[in-house]
């Protein structure tokens, strides 16, 4: 390095390693002695000192300038002047080209505005220009020695501003005076201020007064406080501080802060004490407020202590650190002896569980997520329900409602949280009751067949349960509140309203029948039920109600009382019809007794008895007949039969009577043969009943169209009359028992009204149905009969179904059989006509005599009595179902019980049939006949 860089820096490194080759200068090998000079000494200067060489005025500069240059340092070496400080180059620009020739410049203080940092800013500098020559005395450049005073003159205006702040605020305050006492005089001085303060003539105080006419205007309880302290500083050269009162004329003391020192001339070396008054009694006034503040808070705090000890609920305060500062003696009894955490984290010694209901339910709260945590994170306010374990109770659990809330200062500023813990064990036990109460009633509610219902006390309904949407088809909102008065029969609102106002103003039970619109669109009949709930007072609070439907109850009443109307007038009418044989079979006897040698008389009178016997056991034999097929006694049988040969067995078995009334019979037959399953005579016993009641209904000379035809449903046998006709009331109740058209008292037509009952129980027994139709009275009568047909494609002769009966005149086969009833009589009169009819029958009178003779010569058929004395026929009949020798016999029960659950319960335990005494024989046989063989084996 050459020898005017190597003290030259940083900067002189930089001009040593810069390539000037391409610069104008050259190389500095090749630079003028006078630039290497004028260079070497601003390099080794610790000044901030420039360059500006050659006409371009190419900047050079040491490390001390570095800094005043600022972001344009990194480029600024070599560059002209004018580049580098282009935006002042206008105002300083000229002196510069002026130095060029020649003269010299000093600044102080200059301003200027910079870009220097990437923005303008304000700067100021003190700095010289001067040529720079060479040897030969002409100048070359221009020096340049500068420092920025842009500080100190900040510096200087500030303390200006603040002194002129501080005079502005003397004259404004308005409390603060000046005082000055020259210490060799004795003289004081004070400005208008002090003087207002001590109501002393200002311009007396301005020209000088003695300091006793100031201190005598102290309050005597202050005053030797005052002096003492006067001297004290005086003496030591101290700082006087100190505070007394004034009294005014007005009564009321000022206060004053008076503040001073002894200042000592430097020229003259005279003395003076002297300082500031200022009036400070609204300060005064507010620390006696705040004093008497304090107090009142102090006395506030120890009521509020007494309070919060008081208080039902736990209550903890916290500071912004999480430092509980206050807990009160109920969140003591919650807690237990807790601890008094001194930051948030360790609030994790705290157990607590989120409680059922909430997502995390059963999860621990952590340290940050207790409300109170959670308001000192920020949050204006925050709330929870948990589940918590007293400190003091381990395994204890109790479940607590926590509020927390932010404390702020009037600034708004936070400077604590507060937190109030409720415990609601006890509330929440009893909303779980309650819910689950809840719960059940509505499971329970909905469970019942009947609408329940539940209104307030003003009566408005607020409960309804599922069933009234099933039972009506609308929906519960709609039904609600007054809703319901949209569904009850227009009929009934005004004695349901009457009644119900009744009850709400006198609490009495409330019960009535209604109609209720059903989900089928017609009203149903119900029993509308409700009872009030009182309070500790006999108000009624609450009414709960029912609605049961007793629409089926009613319309079955009305049924029973006119089945009870027919039940008389048939009892009635069977009691005309029995006399009317009785009349002739009287008489006849007596003309037996009296001419019991007149043959002639004789024969008349016995034939006069045997019709009308013949008559009466008609009539009985309708009545066991109808008994029979209602009470399911009848078994068909069965066989294929054509129905066409049926019409014709009935037309003939009706004719007579046809014929007596003088109607004329129109048949319209379906071509070819028409089969049915089914029980001829039965069948022909239907129609002949359907064409004597057409003969019977019509007037004589009448037209009765009988006509059978064939069609997808089966066969249809229609019996027209144009006769008196069914009225529209009657015609649902035509086939029902007991049941006839109107009758003449006379009753020509004779009969009980059983036959139309008969003909629908037996064409139902077929697997047919029974129909009538008429237009009114007057209009004549149409009854059809439908019944399934037969496969045409069946065998002649062949009968079909699950049971049928034996061909006439086949041989029966003998069966082993035993016979268990402990009536010795009914046992050996039922085996005498068994045997009678080719079978084997032994007997037994008790349960375990038939058990030992079924092991030893097991029976192919047993039929048991029900009530033995020492086991029922139900348990006999499960032990023979469990012995494999008898497993696979037919079992008969033969009892007195015929109920319906008496031959469920037969079934159940193992029968294959059930008999009614005094038993059918004939079905009774049928059944052994078609008992089949017992199973290999069994």
């Amino acid at each position: 390095m050459l020898a005017f860089l190597s003290n030259g820096g940083a900067t002189g490194a930089r001009i040593h390693a810069h390539d000037w080759n391409s610069h104008p200068l050259g190389p500095i090998a090749d630079w003028p002695a006078a630039l290497r000079t004028a260079l070497g000494v601003i390099l080794g200067s610790s000044f901030p000192t420039f360059l500006a060489w050659g006409p371009r005025l190419e900047l050079f500069f040491n490390d001390a300038y570095v800094p005043l240059l600022g972001n344009k340092a990194a480029d600024a070496l070599g560059r002209p002047l004018a580049e580098v400080w282009d935006e002042v180059w206008e105002s300083v620009g000229p002196y510069a080209l002026r130095v060029l020739q020649g003269e010299s410049f000093f600044f102080e203080n200059y301003a200027t505005t910079l870009e220097r940092h990437g923005y303008r800013e304000q700067a100021w500098f003190t700095f010289s220009y001067s040529p720079v020559r060479d040897d030969t005395g002409v100048v070359c450049g221009v020096l340049c020695t500068v420092m920025e005073v842009s500080d100190k003159l900040r510096a200087l205006a500030q303390h200006k501003e603040a002194e002129e702040r501080l005079a502005l605020s003397l004259e404004a305050s308005g409390n603060i005076g000046t005082w000055s006492y020259d210490l060799d005089t004795a003289a004081t001085y004070v400005d208008e201020r002090f003087a207002r303060l001590f109501q002393v003539d200002a311009a007396l105080a301005r020209e000088g007064t003695e300091l006793v006419r100031f201190t005598d205007m102290i309050h005597p309880d202050d005053r030797s406080a005052v002096l003492e302290a006067i001297d004290h500083a005086i003496l030591t050269e101290t700082l006087y501080d100190i505070e007394y009162r004034i009294p005014q004329r007005s009564g009321v003391d000022v206060w004053v802060n008076a503040r001073g020192k002894v200042f000592a001339n430097p020229d003259t070396g005279g003395r003076r004490f002297a300082g500031i008054a200022v009036d400070i009694t609204e300060r005064k006034r507010a620390e006696q407020a705040r004093i008497d503040s304090e107090r009142r808070a102090d006395e506030s705090a120890r009521r509020l202590d007494v309070l919060l000890d008081a208080a039902p609920v736990g209550i903890v305060y916290a500071d912004t650190a999480g430092q509980l500062q206050l807990a009160n003696a109920a969140n003591r009894r919650i807690w237990g002896a807790h601890p008094m955490p001194s930051e948030v984290d360790e609030y994790a010694e705290w157990k607590g569980w989120w409680p059922a209901g909430t997502e995390r339910e059963g999860e621990r709260l952590l340290a940050h997520e207790w409300p109170l945590a959670r308001v000192l994170g920020g949050q204006e306010q925050a709330s929870g329900v948990f589940e918590i374990e007293p400190f003091d109770a381990p395994g204890t659990r109790r479940t607590i409602l926590v509020r927390a809330a932010a404390i702020r200062d009037g600034d708004g500023g936070m400077v604590g949280a507060v937190a109030a813990n409720m415990d609601i064990t006890a509330q929440v036990e009893a909303e779980r009751a309650m819910q689950e109460s809840e719960i059940k009633f509505r499971l329970i509610a909905d469970a019942i067949p009947q609408l329940v219902w539940s209104a307030n006390a003003g009566g408005i309904n607020d409960y309804l349960n599922a069933r009234w949407t099933e039972f009506t088809g609308i929906d519960i909102e709609k039904i609600g509140g007054n809703g319901w008065v949209d569904i009850v029969h227009p009929d009934d609102l005004q004695a349901l309203f009457a009644a119900w106002r009744a009850s709400l103003d006198t609490g009495a039970p409330y019960e009535i029948e209604h109609r209720l619109v059903h989900h089928s669109g017609e009203y149903r009949w119900m029993l509308n039920r409700a009872l009030p709930s009182h309070d500790a007072l006999g108000r009624a609070t609450r009414w709960m109600g029912t609605l049961t439907d007793i629409h089926d109850k009613k319309a079955g009443e009305d049924e029973l009382r006119e089945q009870a109307r027919r039940k008389d007038e048939f009892l009635a009418m069977l009691a005309h019809e029995l006399r009317n044989p009785l009349a002739p079979i009287s008489n006849a006897a007596q003309l037996l007794a009296m001419a019991t040698h007149d043959p002639q008389r004789v024969r008349q009178s016995s034939e006069v008895i045997i019709r009308q016997v013949r008559h009466m056991t008609s009539l009985v034999d309708d009545l066991l007949d109808v008994s029979r097929v209602t009470r399911g006694l009848v078994e068909l049988e069965r066989e294929r039969v054509d129905i066409k040969s049926v019409v014709a067995s009935a037309v003939e078995q009706a004719r007579p009577l046809i014929e007596a009334r003088g109607h004329v019979l129109d048949q319209h037959m379906a071509p070819g043969r028409c089969w049915v399953h089914g029980d001829r005579i039965r069948l022909v016993q239907v129609l002949v009943n359907l064409l004597n009641n057409a003969a019977k209904y019509t007037a004589q000379g009448g037209t009765i169209a009988l006509s059978v035809e064939t069609g997808d449903e089966g066969v249809t046998i229609a019996v027209r009359d144009n006769g008196i006709g069914i009225d529209r009331g009657m015609l649902p109740h035509v086939f029902e028992l007991f049941t006839q058209a109107e009758r003449t008292p006379d009753r020509s037509q004779g009969g009980l009204g059983l036959g139309l009952a008969l003909v629908q129980s037996l064409v139902q027994l077929h697997g047919g149905r029974a129909a009538a139709h008429s237009e009114g009275l007057g209009m004549g009568s149409t009854f059809t009969v439908t019944l399934p047909v037969l496969d045409v494609d069946a065998p002649d002769g062949a009968a079909t179904g699950d049971t049928l009966a034996a061909a006439p005149g086949a041989a029966r086969a003998s069966r082993r059989m035993l016979v268990v009833d402990d009536n010795v009589d009914a046992a050996l009169s039922l085996a005498e006509v068994l045997r009678s009819l080719g079978h084997e029958v032994a007997t037994a009178h008790d349960a375990r005599s038939g058990l030992a003779q079924a092991q030893a010569a097991p029976p192919e058929v047993f039929i048991l009595d029900i009530g033995l004395p020492d086991m029922d026929g139900y348990a006999l009949a499960r032990r023979l179902r469990e012995d494999g020798a008898s497993a696979g016999a037919t079992l008969i029960a033969l009892t007195g019980y015929g109920q319906a659950h008496d031959r469920v319960l037969a079934r159940s335990a193992g029968f294959d049939h059930h008999f009614v005494k005094p038993v059918d024989l004939a079905a009774l046989v049928g059944v052994i006949e078609r008992a089949p063989a017992p199973r290999p084996g069994a």
